[in-house]
């Protein structure tokens, strides 16, 4: 999918994510809210877009190992949502993992956001179940992924491979 022309996008550093929190109170309810709050002050990567002077969402995102980075977040305020600005903060988050190194990246999501599944579907990401990290990874290197994801109950792990 083309960028949109109008979006720009930034790195967030520490010391200016204050701000982004209003952004979040517009995007997540609940524990949600409180856990992309909580991420938000301590997780490697926030990226930011907006159109023109107005913030339109943000990523965060992370290497959990080697080879294997994470997107927490993807959050878009509800003005900006089916705009293209989901896929805008998705394809720079699979471009800066890969840039980083990871050669898959993983997501966890609810399977009743369909919105957020069909997005991640669109990129490539297919659901992964936990049996098969562990066939991939071990069990030990697959726990350990599960734990520094955060699953939450009902939520499903989604990965994407990058392929040469």
């Amino acid at each position: 999918m083309p960028m949109p022309i109008s979006l720009k996008i930034a790195e967030v550093p520490p010391e200016s994510r204050e701000r982004l929190l209003s952004l979040l109170d517009q995007c997540f309810a609940g524990v949600y809210r409180w856990h992309a709050k909580r991420t938000l002050r301590s997780v490697r990567w926030v990226r930011e877009t907006a159109r023109g002077d107005m913030p339109a969402g943000l990523s965060m995102l992370a290497m959990l190992r080697e080879g294997t980075g994470y997107v927490y977040y993807i959050a878009v305020i509800p003005s900006q949502r089916a705009a293209g600005t989901g896929g805008f903060l998705l394809d720079d988050a699979l471009t800066s993992l890969k840039s980083a190194g990871a050669n898959e990246v993983l997501a966890c999501i609810r399977p009743d956001n369909a919105p957020s599944v069909r997005l991640f579907q669109s990129r490539d990401f297919r659901r992964t179940t936990f049996r098969e990290l562990v066939r991939g990874k071990g069990l030990a290197n697959a726990a350990a992924l599960w734990m520094r994801m955060v699953v939450a109950p009902g939520e499903k792990v989604f990965t994407r491979v990058f392929r040469d």
